[in-house]
């Protein structure tokens, strides 16, 4: 299906509009990066070419925007929902991101009611710390404690990085980095864990994640699993279907692409290890983009072929 093609700069918005030329009912849907900022443009094109009408937005990292993943208002992407409100068709819409962009979709659809269907893809159901390029290189990065979200102008509480001394060691040993071991584990106090969970059980419709059990970036499938007993516990268990794809490291998220050839990944003075395999993230990741495709269909399109 041939898509168009609009890029959008107004109201603080800095994104791309993909639309698909059919006749048939466009339901939108709203796409986000992760940490690593800009949009996802070529990602938005292949879900329209699906049926969808999908705004790649960028909400840091890009131009006009903040270089850094600090104090991101969610109301960003609820005037992002507002546009997608006004061209496409559709009962409600739709949301995916992925690793952090995959922690704001869920914390958009949960004070956004008009996000009626959430793909969380290697994203995370608690708040974590937010990201200062600025800082230096990676010791000082996560050192540096800030926000990634705001609402209402007000901060939201994060779970901050600690163990940075092994990460410290890492960096002395020019060793690749698995920055998962900078994400502490869930919270066992039921103070702070309410105090960095993100009240999924706000989200008006249905919630998809997907997860590797060997992402090596964060513990994804742990902090999303705080979603799922979230929801459990306010009786909405069948409301989100959670998929761990086994053997699979941290990318998964996006549609199929050339084969990886290597679990590594370029970072701020540093290599990331992602874990899983190149076989098993490359079709790991064609599996996450084809539930997201379906999901998508079911619930924002239920009469779409």
């Amino acid at each position: 299906m041939d898509v168009d093609k609009t890029p959008i700069r107004k109201h603080g918005l800095v994104g791309l509009l993909c639309t698909p030329r059919t006749d048939a009912p466009a339901p939108g849907v709203l796409l986000v990066g992760g940490s690593e900022g800009g949009r996802h443009d070529q990602d938005a094109m292949v879900l329209a070419a699906e049926g969808f009408t999908v705004l790649a937005l960028s909400y840091f990292a890009d131009r006009g925007l903040t270089r850094v993943l600090v104090d991101i208002p969610l109301e960003l992407f609820s005037r992002g929902l507002d546009l997608l409100e006004s061209v496409s068709e559709g009962r409600t819409l739709g949301m995916t991101g992925g690793s952090r962009g995959g922690e704001a979709a869920l914390l958009v659809a949960a004070h956004d009611h008009r996000v009626g269907a959430v793909a969380s893809i290697a994203g995370s159901g608690v708040v974590t710390q937010g990201i200062d390029y600025g800082a230096g290189l990676l010791p000082q990065i996560l050192r540096r404690e800030v926000a990634s979200w705001t609402l209402g102008g007000e901060r939201l509480p994060y779970l901050p990085y600690g163990n940075l001394d092994e990460i410290d060691r890492l960096v002395a040993a020019t060793e690749p980095v698995p920055l998962g071991v900078a994400f502490p584990p869930v919270p066992t106090d039921p103070d702070e864990l309410e105090r960095v969970s993100i009240p999924v059980e706000r989200i008006s419709g249905k919630v998809l994640s997907i997860c590797g059990d060997e992402d090596r970036m964060w513990p994804s499938d742990a902090y999303t699993r705080v979603a799922v007993n979230r929801l459990a516990a306010h009786d909405r268990a069948g409301d989100i279907e959670h998929v761990v794809l086994t053997g699979v490291g941290h990318p998964i998220a996006g549609p199929s692409g050339p084969p990886f050839t290597s679990t590594l990944s370029p970072g701020p003075g540093v290599t990331f290890e992602m874990g899983g395999s190149p076989h098993a993230n490359t079709a790991g990741r064609a599996e996450a983009w084809r539930r997201t495709v379906e999901f998508f269909r079911r619930e924002l399109s239920p009469d779409l072929p």
